[in-house]
């Protein structure tokens, strides 16, 4: 057994090497002295971390740093093979951004020539097979993020922008989604939206996409970034309280909306990722349309109703064509059925907060609508708590675990008093599920403390 070392905050050593034997998510412990991430300032000696000769900080001493830090981290090319097959057991499922063979390909020559954006790339891969510790990310491992984007930024002030540095940048976003770090992940978002359009990854025609990226392959990869991209903004919108980062100026409408041919390609099943990505997709568009309707409204009632009125059409359209198809296991482990159920409570809980003169009859017609549908995902969550296995939480999608916080918050306010839900019951069972996804993603605790603030202020 080897041990791999982070070198951030000084050496530290992590144990790494087992979990990518056995194919399996990393969960970390802290030996006895190292300080953890709930301790205060002033209870943690501090060092002054060594800082490089200016005149070091070339292109070439770059890349050499990135590229030992792998081999320090993860170890040679047959541990680097393991790592990616966590990744891609775990991960690519339900967010294919990267072509796995192509990769594989790639990898064969990450130790001997200098690439050091597809060195950066093994090492998000890395943070995203870790599962939390006590409720957090192990301090080593948020060294290993700090390092991360440090390099990103390193990377980006020495000219170099490629679709593997855009994958690391959205894998990071996804960290920290995952982590619920805001608003460091909306931050993100921002500088993924341009590094994508100066790349030219959000061009919409193939022909387009192939004459910048050269191969057939390569704007295949660039296009499934694009969408990554697109997806995670309107969920990080979604999760921040905000309308939509990407401007339609740049087409994110075309991602999951009638014009992404993509998007209903039949030759895809629902055995193949890329199937629920553009499942994904559409939820996601439907989501930045209700974002828009309810921070960026339009002015006249009759047309604003009519619009909230054609999006729950849309919503419940699109509920019914992923209601059997999704290849998980269970229903809250889909992110395009999270997705539509997150974007549904939003609407609705906008539609009850209406208190314009005319508006009545909407706003009880969404107080009704609302307590069916927090009623039929309470319903899921408790077959959800029996029938979940450590195996599957492996592989839950980051984008699943809002839809039940935003229902035991609307039971813990609007529906507080619902005739047709026992909301202290209600919350307790979601509770229960965000504990659950709590142990994949630190984001599920950070809603647990939230919803602990909300009662202790009620």
């Amino acid at each position: 057994m080897q041990t791999a070392s982070v070198y951030a905050a000084g050496r530290t050593s992590v144990n790494v090497t087992s979990c990518f034997q056995l194919n399996r998510v990393c969960c970390y412990t802290e030996p006895s002295g190292i300080a953890g991430s709930g301790n205060s300032p002033e209870d943690v000696s501090s060092i002054s971390l060594p800082v490089p000769d200016l005149a070091q900080l070339t292109s070439p001493n770059i890349s050499h740093t990135i590229r030992t830090q792998v081999v320090t981290i993860i170890g040679d090319e047959h541990r680097i093979r393991a790592v990616a097959a966590v990744y891609f057991r775990t991960i690519h499922p339900w967010f294919p951004i990267l072509a796995e063979g192509p990769f594989y390909d790639r990898l064969t020559h990450i130790l001997t020539y200098t690439s050091p954006d597809l060195s950066l790339l093994t090492l998000c891969m890395v943070l995203l097979g870790v599962k939390p510790v006590d409720h957090e990310i192990p301090p080593r491992m948020r060294s290993l993020y700090i390092l991360l984007k440090g390099f990103i930024a390193t990377l980006e002030a020495i000219e170099i922008n490629s679709l593997e540095l855009l994958q690391c940048r959205l894998l990071l976003t996804i960290f920290e989604v995952g982590c619920g770090m805001y608003p460091a992940a909306y931050i993100s978002m921002g500088a993924n939206v341009r590094a994508a359009v100066a790349l030219g990854a959000n061009e919409v025609s193939k022909a387009q996409l192939e004459e910048t990226f050269k191969s057939p392959g390569r704007a295949d990869e660039a296009r499934r970034i694009w969408r990554g991209i697109v997806i995670t903004d309107r969920y990080v919108s979604l999760e921040s309280n905000k309308g939509p980062i990407i401007s339609k100026a740049l087409l994110s409408g075309a991602v999951g909306g009638n014009d992404d041919f993509e998007a209903f390609d039949l030759t895809l099943t629902p055995s193949k990722p890329l199937y629920h990505f553009n499942k994904l997709a559409q939820a996601s568009r439907i989501l930045e349309q209700v974002l828009t309707h309810v921070h960026d409204p339009v002015q006249h009632m009759e047309f604003f109703n009519a619009e909230a009125m054609q999006i729950l059409k849309t919503l419940k359209s699109f509920r019914g064509t992923v209601q059997d198809d999704y290849n998980v296991p269970h229903d809250l482990c889909c992110s395009a059925v999270a997705i539509s159920r997150s974007a549904l409570m939003t609407i609705l809980e906008f539609g009850c907060s209406l208190k314009v003169s005319g508006s009545e009859s909407c706003a009880a017609a969404s107080y009704e609508l609302l307590q069916d549908v927090i009623g039929e995902l309470v319903n899921a969550s408790e077959s959800f708590a029996a029938q979940i296995t450590p195996a599957d939480l492996e592989v839950l999608p980051v984008f699943v675990v809002h839809s039940v916080y935003k229902a035991a918050r609307l039971l813990l306010g609007v529906l507080r008093d619902s005739p047709k839900v026992d909301s202290r019951r209600a919350v307790s069972v979601l509770e229960n599920v965000l504990q659950c996804m709590g142990t994949r993603w630190v984001t599920g605790e950070r809603y647990l403390d939230d919803l602990k603030r909300r009662k202790t202020a009620s």
